[in-house]
């Protein structure tokens, strides 16, 4: 189960799987590795699970979580944007999220 929450929204699906074979885990070092930043948007892409990443002012990585219900029109999607530190931040985020990978 995946949940998004954030000031007046709550958008939940029930069956999300992330795989180490999907390289989420190598997006995320790769964000982590370019802690000086980069140009554009960098892009992951699940069948509901979509995140998004820019480097910004300040040091900073914007990464918007988006969840989708389908592909269609008629289904739904939300966004959440986080905002980390692109050095140590994105670090942690990245050790996390390999070991929480390794666990499932």
């Amino acid at each position: 189960m995946v949940e998004a929450v954030a000031d007046g929204v709550r958008a939940r699906l029930e069956n999300v799987t992330v795989t180490v074979w999907d390289d989420m885990s190598e997006f995320f070092d790769g964000l982590a590795r370019d802690f000086r930043g980069w140009d554009g948007e960098r892009v992951w892409i699940n069948t509901h699970l979509v995140v998004t990443a820019t480097f910004g002012s300040g040091g900073h990585v914007y990464l918007d979580w988006t969840l989708r219900s389908g592909f269609f029109p008629g289904d739904w999607k939300c966004t959440v944007t986080t905002v980390l530190e692109a050095g140590e931040g994105m670090t942690a985020v990245a050790a996390d999220l390999r070991e929480f990978l390794r666990q499932g």
